[in-house]
């Protein structure tokens, strides 16, 4: 059976390599409802990661902006790439290190602080841990777990774009 969604791209299940293609049999072998939630963290994941990019883009130190875009890329890679049925539900150490919370200060021996608006702070940390902890959904109710983080993804992300409309600034 072919759903609205299953033609869109599904993370790799284990054994198989990342740039080899998903084939029809593996999203027919998902549950519909497991097949929403993976396309509703992917959609979410997407949507935090272009507004991290946001963030890297108006960076004047090309130290923090890269930091910034290493938290982009692992926003989406954990939200998408590294939650599928059957996974340990682990992060990659790059991946921890990417999304942990000290992105906060950008890059290392820079002596300076990312330019982040008021009210942009709170956000990029949620972003990043709900992000991480999305894997972890392979062990339980995936669908509600899933779901619930990409809920609170989308939140962050709205929060985030809101201090930028509340500060006048520009991003």
């Amino acid at each position: 059976m072919t759903t609205p969604l299953s033609w869109l791209p599904l993370p790799s299940p284990p054994g198989r390599a990342e740039d080899e293609p998903a084939s029809e049999s593996d999203d027919q072998a998902l549950d519909p409802v497991e097949l929403a939630a993976l396309h509703r963290g992917r959609d979410a994941g997407e949507a935090a990661a272009g507004w991290v990019r946001e963030r890297a883009s108006r960076q004047e130190d090309e130290r923090h902006a890269l930091a910034l875009e290493h938290a982009a890329a692992g926003i989406e890679r954990a939200s998408h790439q590294e939650v599928f049925p059957g996974g340990d539900g682990q992060l990659a150490e790059e991946l921890r290190y990417s999304l942990a919370a000290d992105v906060l200060l950008g890059a290392a021996h820079t002596a300076t602080l990312p330019d982040l608006a008021p009210g942009e702070r709170m956000p990029l940390v949620a972003v990043c841990a709900l992000a991480a902890a999305m894997p972890s959904c392979v062990h339980g109710d995936l669908p509600r777990g899933l779901t619930l983080l990409a809920d609170g993804l989308d939140a962050a992300t709205a929060a985030g774009h809101a201090a930028i409309t509340a500060t006048g600034s520009t991003g």
